[in-house]
């Protein structure tokens, strides 16, 4: 410890020279994708930096290298892993040790070095001149950088180095430094107070806190024998006797405010008080510096004077009565120290740029091989999210809607002059899909191969079933010659699987022929409609009856009503498609503007940093991140999935709206055979639609079924096969049997 005055500095960690580039280099050539040839010059600038803080002298161009290196090293936290390969050999700040404590630990690098930049600002504090007001506004700023450097030290750098920290970077010791230095930039307020004149309670609370802080400071030292001997004798005095002297100092001030608010007795006894905090600090002269002793005698003469007055004035003149020490109010409390971090310490890398102190970051480019190979994995991800599950669905809700209104041929059905064609628009669409499905020929034509199929089936059944039947005879043959001796299970027992089965797949061909049946017979009663509906437009105008007007007036008002609703419901499905192209247009952007490799670099750092050994990171390592990234798209998700409800809703009611609008146009227009042969139609056009799916669900049935047949066929070949060697073998071994 170094001290001026009345004041203690911290002095520096020591270090021993080592170069950073050969374990640098080749941890880059094992876990990076780049060479490192790259970066001879990082490898340079580091290493003089590293150098540049061996041999430190208490100044401000001092303290910007410790800062510059410091931010490089938090920077580079972000490339390298905890443990590179290197060992850093730092010294106690508090002994002349002939060996350094070294780990391969590259935040106790990192930690060693803010003590350093904490310890500059301590003797930087130091060396201010107090005497005059800018001087002490330095010194305060100093100590509070310092108590801020050693707070960051012991709150986020020691518990990020995973082992336990030397004696001198212990939670206690850092500890002590913050209560030191919080002490002298309260005792720096102090002394402004004084010097501009105060009241004497403000200054009396003034001067309470910094007797706090020193006690905070002894009392942490002193309660671990450890810390009490690292930082020595003079050291635990010196804080001890700061503190009685500013309690004695506060006791001062505030018998003055007693004084001038008439209370003489609390005056003496505040005296009394300050003296024997005053007492107990002089017994301790011998081991104190020469500036406390001074500052401590200074006071004693104050205390000392006005005691002398105080008791005099009472004696003679207020006659109060002069109550003890236990019964005196406590004195409050001013703080105005903070352990304020410097900027450079608590975000060093938002700071650095080539204007800056700090410079620019090094290894700035240095991108991990498994960091590219993980932005490859989440742009694969991100792409194939936004295809398959926003973009084609938003394009497909766009398709929905004009499907939909193509079908219905909206709006432009609503266009009184489409009406004036003979043939409703609805059944224009039914027709154009009919011929678009190939229309009634198509119809008798899968009819025909359904019945095809089916006889294919019968055939493959009886061909399956000849094999057995085969089988049987001539095992019948061979049991009437040979009798008792033909000693193997009859055809009926070992083949009943196999005509079970085919017994099975017979009853399902006849149930399937039967509905084939009935499907056919209702073709045959809507032969007529399927006809017209198969037929081109002008066969469709010629056949439709024509419209006319019935004898009543046809109630306009209410299909008025109804065809503004159907606009309005239009138009809501036409927004719903233009919100859908500007989200369209809008995760496009988003994910093109997606670029994740800064948080990827963290989070590769993070990992690095969280294993003590040397770790080869992987694509796998990110997947957390990639869940977390591409929650981001999970608001288009949302969107999509309200429009589609919105949709869905928009599109029903438009199709119930228009069918309404359709009936009550065809009551007005109140044509019987018209409406009956349209009606007829529309029948006809359901029962396509119907009939289509059905032998489309048959062709898929028989398909199952011919295979599950001409599997059968070979099994029962095969049975055969087998059966017929059997019986050829047992024949002849009965015969040579009968023969000897």
């Amino acid at each position: 410890m170094t001290g001026s005055l009345n004041i203690l500095a911290i002095d520096f960690k020591r270090t021993e020279r080592i170069g950073l580039t050969t374990a640098l280099r080749e941890y880059i050539s094992y876990h990076y994708n780049d060479h490192p040839d790259n970066f001879t010059d990082d490898f340079r600038v580091l290493d003089e930096l590293r150098t540049d803080c061996l041999n430190l002298e208490v100044h401000q161009n001092a303290l910007h290298r410790l800062l510059k290196y410091y931010g490089q090293l938090v920077f580079i936290g972000s490339k390298f892993p905890i443990d590179f390969g290197i060992e850093f050999p730092w010294y106690s700040a508090f002994s002349d040790e002939k060996k350094p404590i070294s780990h391969r630990n590259f935040f106790y690098e990192k930690a060693s070095v803010l003590f350093n930049i904490g310890a500059m600002y301590s003797q930087l504090g130091v060396s201010e001149n107090r005497t005059t007001p800018e001087g002490v506004k330095r010194a305060c700023q100093h100590f509070q950088y310092a108590a801020g450097c050693f707070k960051h030290l012991d709150g986020v750098i020691i518990p990020e180095m995973r082992i336990t920290p030397p004696l001198d970077m212990s939670s206690e010791t850092l500890n002590v430094l913050i209560n030191t230095m919080l002490a002298q930039a309260q005792e720096c307020f102090w002394q402004k107070a004084v010097h501009d004149k105060y009241k004497d309670g403000t200054v009396a609370k003034l001067a309470s806190q910094v007797s706090i802080y020193y006690e905070n400071a002894h009392e942490i030292a002193l309660n671990n024998t450890e810390i009490a001997k690292l930082f020595g004798q003079g050291w635990l005095v010196h804080l001890q006797v700061k503190s009685w002297h500013f309690q004695a100092a506060a006791e001062f001030r505030k018998s003055s405010e007693c004084m001038s608010q008439n209370k003489y007795g609390e005056e003496i006894a505040r005296l009394q008080v300050a003296q024997e905090y005053i007492k107990k600090g002089l017994d301790q002269k011998r081991n104190l510096r020469e500036a406390v002793a001074k500052d401590l005698e200074s006071v004693q003469t104050a205390v000392q004077s006005n005691y002398n007055r105080a008791q005099k004035d009472n004696d003679i003149i207020y006659l109060q009565m002069v109550p003890s020490a236990s019964s005196l109010a406590l004195i409050g409390k001013a703080n105005m120290a903070n352990p304020n971090i410097p900027p450079e310490v608590k975000d060093p890398i938002s700071l650095m740029n080539e204007r800056s102190m700090l410079g620019v970051p090094l290894f700035v480019k240095l991108v991990p091989y498994a960091v590219h190979q993980a932005l490859s994995v989440y742009s694969d991800r991100k792409e194939k999210l936004v295809r398959d599950e926003i973009l084609s669905k938003l394009h497909e809700l766009i398709n929905i809607c004009n499907s939909t209104l193509r079908s219905l041929n909206l709006p432009a059905a609503l266009n009184e002059s489409e009406q004036r064609s003979n043939i409703p628009s609805s059944i224009l669409a039914m027709s154009r899909e009919v011929r678009n499905e190939g229309g009634l020929a198509r119809l008798n034509a899968m009819f025909d191969t359904l019945q095809d199929k089916s006889k294919m089936i019968y055939q493959t059944l009886d061909e399956a079933l000849a094999f057995l039947d085969q089988e049987c005879t001539d095992d019948e043959e061979f049991r009437n010659k040979f009798g008792a001796k033909w000693a193997r299970p009859n055809s009926l027992s070992k083949n009943r699987e196999l005509t079970e089965k085919a017994a099975s797949y017979k009853k399902l061909n006849d149930q399937a022929y039967k509905s084939n049946k009935v499907l056919q017979n209702g073709l045959e009663q809507q032969t007529e409609a399927l006809d017209l509906l198969s037929s081109d437009q002008e066969m469709l105008e010629e056949r439709i009856p024509s419209e006319f007007q019935s004898s009543s007036e046809p109630d306009m008002d209410g299909i008025k009503k109804i065809k503004d609703e159907l606009r309005v419901l239009i138009n809501q499905s036409f927004q719903i498609m233009k919100e859908c192209e500007t989200k369209i247009q809008e995760v496009k952007k988003a994910a093109d503007l997606d670029d994740i490799s800064p948080i990827l670099l963290k989070e590769a750092a993070k990992i690095s940093s969280a294993s003590n050994t040397s770790i080869k990171l992987e694509p796998a390592h990110f997947e957390d991140l990639f869940i977390e990234q591409l929650k981001k798209y999970d608001s288009f998700l949302s969107t999509y999935n309200k429009l589609s409800d919105v949709q869905e809703k928009v599109l029903a009611s438009i199709s119930d709206k228009f069918e309404e609008y359709n009936k009550k146009r065809r009551i007005a227009l109140n044509n019987p055979n018209r409406v009956q042969f349209i009606q007829n139609l529309e029948t006809g056009y359901k029962y396509f639609t119907n009939i289509l799916q059905r032998l489309q669900e048959g062709m898929a049935f028989y398909a199952r079924s011919q295979a599950n047949v001409d599997e059968l066929k070979q099994n029962c070949q095969a049975f055969s096969a087998i059966r017929k060697k059997e019986a050829e073998h047992l024949a002849e071994y009965i015969l040579i049997f009968l023969f000897i």
